[in-house]
């Protein structure tokens, strides 16, 4: 290429040279000597630098023609080497479209391969979630399933176990009635055979009494001051041989002169008189004590 848009002006430099070299040759020929006059020697050197000067011509026409052919070589080169430069570009350009139209459309597949991983694993992940939910529903329902059957066992061992607890609370408030009646019917029976026997033996006390009366009667020193009708009342504490250990006058008669006379009596009077039956026999025994 810079060899082609050089050569001009080496064609040009050369022809130059070469002009130089002819007029050097011309001008440092020797000059003619003189002949004589019957020798006409003269014509042949005006022939000699003729002869040069069309030679020089027709170099330099060469030279010319040879330099405007080269030209022309060397444009039309230059035309060609442009297009093959320009065609180069075009091809490189299209080249470069290809490539880039290539690479455009690997991008896109890229992205479409990528948009489509993304998309598989968004389905994927969609599917597991749904699968997921899923199993989680399934477990949820299984957990109630289980745990309705639980509270339905349990509800029915609740029931079972009250109707049992009914039944045995049932047959112990029957046990209970049945007791409670048996009680009933012997506390009434005791209770009529207490009174009965209450009933025997206030008649058994009042004799008991009266017979402790008449005894310290017996042994009672009427006072100047009793009168008849006088009564007091006597609590005496005695052993179970009837000896007696205490005398109270719980109730006195107003004239403190009977009722020592009947203090005395009871203490003269020991021991007592046995009760009729050893039951009614008490250690305090209190009887009214009255003047006839």
């Amino acid at each position: 290429m810079m060899a082609s848009r050089f050569a001009p002006y080496a064609w040009s430099v050369l022809l130059h040279a070469v002009l130089v070299a002819l007029l050097g040759v011309s001008l440092h020929a020797p000059a003619p000597r003189p002949q004589p006059v019957a020798a006409q020697a003269e014509p042949e050197p005006i022939q000699a630098r003729a002869v040069d000067e069309a030679q020089v011509q027709a170099e330099v026409q060469r030279l010319r023609d040879e330099t405007r052919r080269q030209q022309q070589q060397d444009e039309a080169r230059r035309r060609q080497l442009q297009d093959e430069a320009q065609r180069a570009r075009e091809m490189r350009q299209r080249e470069e479209q290809r490539a880039a139209e290539v690479k455009r459309r690997a991008e896109e597949d890229q992205k479409q391969r990528v948009r489509a991983e993304q998309e598989r694993k968004a389905q994927e992940a969609a599917e597991q979630k749904r699968l997921a939910e899923i199993r989680q529903a399934q477990a949820e329902a299984e957990k109630k399933r289980v745990a309705e059957e639980r509270r339905a066992a349990e509800l029915a061992a609740q029931r079972k176990q009250e109707e049992e607890a009914r039944k045995k609370a049932a047959a112990e408030q029957e046990l209970k009635n049945k007791m409670a009646e048996a009680q009933r019917q012997m506390e009434a029976e005791a209770q009529r055979r207490a009174q009965e026997r209450a009933r025997q033996n206030s008649t058994l006390i009042q004799r008991y009494k009266a017979d402790i009366q008449n005894k310290v009667e017996r042994n009672w020193l009427r006072p100047a001051t009793a009168r008849p009708g006088m009564t007091c009342t006597v609590l005496v504490q005695q052993l179970p041989t009837g000896d007696v250990v205490g005398v109270r006058i719980t109730r006195g008669s107003g004239d403190a002169v009977f009722d020592r006379s009947v203090e005395n009596a009871v203490h003269k009077a020991s021991p007592l008189p046995p009760p009729p039956v050893p039951e009614i026999w008490e250690r305090e025994i209190e009887f009214i004590f009255e003047a006839r």
